[in-house]
C-alpha cells in the first residue's frame, strides 16, 4: 500500500533545499539540522532496558525547522492525520565517523528517501534512508 505523505513547513523554508514539501518514497528531500545519538529498548520487548531489553543506539537527525507531516493512517482505514515532527531517524548502517561527528557540536545537510516507520527498531514515526550527509561549517 503506498501511503501519500505531503510535508509542509513551518516559519522558514529553508529546511528543504529547492521545494517547501516532500512525500515519502520521494527522492532527493533535504534536512538541516543536528546529528545526534539516542538509546532505546529493543529486543525481546522493546520497553525497558533496565528489564532487560537489548539497548539500541542510532542515528537521528534533529531538524532545524521542524515539519507538519499530512498523511492517510492506515490503522484508521485511511483517516487524514496531522503530526508536527522535529527529529528523524537515519536508516541504515553508519561507521563509527557518523556517530563520532554526532557525539560533538555538529550541523549538517541530509539528502534521502522518507518512508514511515515498520519495525521496533524503528524509533521516530517517520525515517530517512540517507542518500548524501554533508557536514555543514555553521
Amino acid at each position: 500500500m503506498t501511503l501519500s505523505i505531503a510535508f509542509f513547513l513551518i516559519g522558514i523554508s529553508s529546511a528543504f533545499a529547492s521545494d517547501s514539501s516532500c512525500s515519502i518514497e520521494a527522492k532527493n528531500c533535504v534536512f538541516t539540522g543536528s546529528l545526534e545519538t539516542h538509546t532505546y529498548p529493543g529486543a525481546p520487548n522493546y520497553k525497558d532496558i533496565k528489564k532487560g531489553d537489548e539497548a539500541e543506539t542510532h542515528l537521528y537527525i534533529k531538524l532545524d525547522v521542524p515539519v507538519i507531516v499530512h498523511f492517510k493512517d492506515w490503522d484508521k482505514n485511511d483517516a487524514p492525520v496531522t503530526e508536527k515532527i522535529s527529529l528523524l531517524q537515519m536508516s541504515g548502517d553508519f561507521g563509527e565517523n557518523l556517530f563520532k561527528i554526532a557525539r560533538k557540536q555538529n550541523h549538517v545537510t541530509i539528502d534521502g528517501t522518507l518512508f514511515e516507520s515498520f519495525s521496533g527498531h524503528h524509533h521516530t514515526h517517520f525515517l530517512i534512508d540517507l542518500v548524501k550527509i554533508v557536514q555543514d561549517k555553521k
